[in-house]
């Protein structure tokens, strides 16, 4: 809809609110804005049932209706004056001037259409359908913006707690089995990417039935609930507790370390339980039995299927409070991967580590800004492997740390010995950044390689930065301070990427390669990576998209505002000399070009003796009168050319000629 409206009238002497007021100011525009409509617009503007406020171009407030007002909690005095954002939520992303909007010079905030998120004066939030009409004067020429803000609270809500039944426990709170099924993908998603393990504990109440049958099912559910209580904080932040259903309960536990630490925490869980539950003035003395199984390259299906085989053994024979671990026998494969950890020991003591480096440029003219190193093994009998094909014997050996030191100092070394513009980054595991002595080896790395810290940035997953722990804010404060940056890898993939980006102070976030291979293809993915790329630029960080393999996914990149990609279509990973590689290599060149100097000059001083024997050519003769055909003249010597070039001396002088 778009208004006119005459010139503002200037105020009359006697009237209320002074030139440059707010009040005056909120005069002047009801003037100008009620000239021709008078009391119509009054009804339908100040007494609109629908929160709307009078704008002008710079997004300052001049006129508002009571039912903003109240939306708001705050008074006419409170807002007319403000700027618009002063309605806005602390938690949004500012708004950024680049919006679609079709009047020029428009405030960004008002350009703005859409649900959004607003806080009322009392610091509660609310959903506002926000949208927007310009209102021009009689010569075209935008006046002022009237902004309509419908509250949308309340269906929000409603679709939240739709959700939230879907997926949770009515009874207990806990995550049901249909979240389970989503977050047990998304786990073992995670950690085939970094190589870690994802557990599960299935716990069974052991004679649940007969308090069921005893007590009554009211006291049957008071004594779940309790249950859910005591394993929901008792759990690690990571760890996802779930109720199956009826008495069965399961721990999802992320980035185990190894069958070890997996049951310690299902015997925590059992002495948790094993205090009294209290039902009606009644004590309760409850048990669980217990099936463990661990993994990561498995199907969910059977990763669930094997823990609830182990539960059926602990429960068996009639036991209580058992645990059962499945084996199911070693497989091939299980044998290879126990083969592979004792190869590993032996990799990291002996020159079997390689670092390959994937360039890292920019997007407008693909110059070349850094590289990430990333691990290979170079097995004596396997040939080259991936990291994803050793990572699992590193892991369960607790190798982790010791490779995480290796790449880190042989990648400030190699990085030392680039031009000065080019940075190196390095992925380090969040067991690796946790543990005591992690800034000191940083320190040590760059001390012993003399790489500038600011030409290192350390690259961490989501969950590292989401459950660090004050062990590992402490390293990352100590490194940061040098002038090392930090990165965010894989972002967005997981469930809290923007509370991630609050925990540490992250420089870098680097958009996942599953959502690069689709924005080009899948609108849905295109409107993600464009959000993300506008939070990452909203929040002054520097982005990179992973994972490009054409340039049409570079050139959407470049168009939406990307600065920076890595990927297949710049270039594959490869090694890099290092700087005493470099060193080498330029040794060998420079030896070469004196061997090519010495051998040039050996030339040209035969060609000049040569060219002494011949007879100068005659004027206007061409060089066929060189060597007149009756013989006349004896040709020129025959020298032996061979000779002068070869270095080796004649057989029986000296050593034998080379081959």
């Amino acid at each position: 809809m778009t208004l006119s409206a005459p010139r503002t009238p200037q105020p009359r002497a006697g009237q209320p609110g002074r030139p440059g007021s707010p009040a005056g100011t909120r005069l002047r525009a009801i003037d100008t804005l009620l000239a021709d409509r008078g009391q119509l617009f009054r009804a339908l503007f100040l007494s609109s049932p629908v929160p709307q406020a009078l704008v002008d171009l710079d997004g300052r407030l001049l006129v508002v209706n009571d039912a903003l007002c109240a939306m708001s909690g705050r008074t006419v005095d409170d807002v007319v004056g403000r700027h618009v954002d002063l309605l806005a939520h602390p938690d949004e992303a500012p708004v950024r001037d680049g919006g679609t909007g079709a009047v020029p010079g428009l405030d960004p905030w008002l350009r703005q259409e859409g649900e959004r998120r607003l806080r009322r004066a009392d610091g509660s939030e609310l959903w506002v359908q926000q949208s927007h009409d310009v209102v021009h004067r009689s010569t075209g020429e935008p006046q002022f913006v009237v902004l309509s803000l419908v509250d949308v609270t309340d269906r929000r809500r409603a679709e939240e707690d739709l959700v939230r039944r879907a997926f949770t426990d009515p009874l207990t709170g806990l995550p049901n089995r249909r979240a389970l099924t989503d977050r047990l993908n998304h786990a073992l998603a995670l950690s085939r990417r970094r190589g870690l393990q994802v557990g599960l504990v299935h716990l069974d109440l052991d004679r649940f039935h007969a308090v069921n049958d005893t007590l009554g099912t009211d006291a049957g559910d008071q004594l779940l609930s309790q249950v859910a209580d005591r394993l929901r904080w008792s759990t690690r932040v990571e760890d996802t507790a779930v109720r199956l259903g009826a008495d069965e309960f399961l721990i999802l536990a992320e980035d185990v370390e190894d069958l070890d630490g997996l049951r310690a925490l299902a015997d925590r869980l059992l002495a948790v339980l094993d205090d009294p539950f209290q039902l009606g003035g009644r004590e309760i003395v409850l048990s669980a039995s217990v099936g463990l199984t661990m993994g990561s390259d498995v199907a969910p299906d059977d990763l669930l299927r094997q823990a609830h085989n182990a539960l059926t053994r602990a429960k068996r024979d009639g036991s209580r409070a058992r645990i059962e671990v499945h084996d199911g026998g070693l497989t091939d494969d299980e044998v290879d991967l126990l083969q592979l950890e004792t190869d590993l020991r032996r990799a990291l003591d002996g020159d079997e580590l390689r670092l390959f480096y994937q360039p890292i440029v920019s997007l407008a003219d693909e110059t070349l800004l850094g590289y990430e190193a990333l691990i290979r093994w170079q097995h004596p009998t396997r040939g080259l492997l991936p990291p994803g094909a050793f990572l699992d014997a590193a892991e369960n050996n607790r190798l982790t740390s010791r490779l995480g030191a290796w790449v880190l100092r042989q990648a400030c070394t190699d990085a030392a010995g680039w031009p000065a513009g080019l940075r190196v980054h390095v992925n380090v595991s969040a067991r690796h950044l946790a543990e005591p002595g992690f800034s000191d080896l940083v320190a040590a790395a760059l001390d012993e390689s003399g790489l500038p810290p600011e030409r290192l940035e350390l690259e961490i997953t989501e969950s590292t930065a989401l459950f660090a722990a004050e062990a590992t804010l402490t390293a990352v404060s100590e490194v940061t301070e040098r002038g090392v940056t930090l990165a965010l890898d894989d972002f967005g993939t997981g469930y809290s990427a923007i509370t991630a980006l609050h925990r540490l102070p992250i420089h870098t976030v680097k958009i996942d390669r599953s959502f690069v291979a689709d924005v080009v293809t899948q609108p849905s993915t295109a409107a993600l990576v464009h959000g993300l790329l506008q939070l990452g630029r909203g929040m002054g960080l520097q982005v990179i998209a992973e994972g490009i393999e054409d340039l049409d996914q570079a050139e959407w990149l470049r168009r939406h505002g990307c600065a920076m990609a890595q990927g297949y279509a710049f270039g594959r990973p490869a090694p890099l000399p290092s700087r005493h590689g470099a060193l080498a290599a330029e040794a060998l060149v420079g030896q070469a070009a004196e061997e090519a100097a010495a051998v040039l000059e050996a030339v040209t001083g035969e060609l000049e003796a040569v060219t002494g024997d011949v007879p100068a050519v005659p004027a206007g003769a061409d060089g066929i009168d060189l060597f007149p055909l009756e013989d006349t003249l004896p040709p020129p010597s025959r020298r032996m050319f061979l000779k002068v070039v070869d270095d080796d001396p004649p057989a029986g002088e000296g050593r034998g000629r080379r081959s």
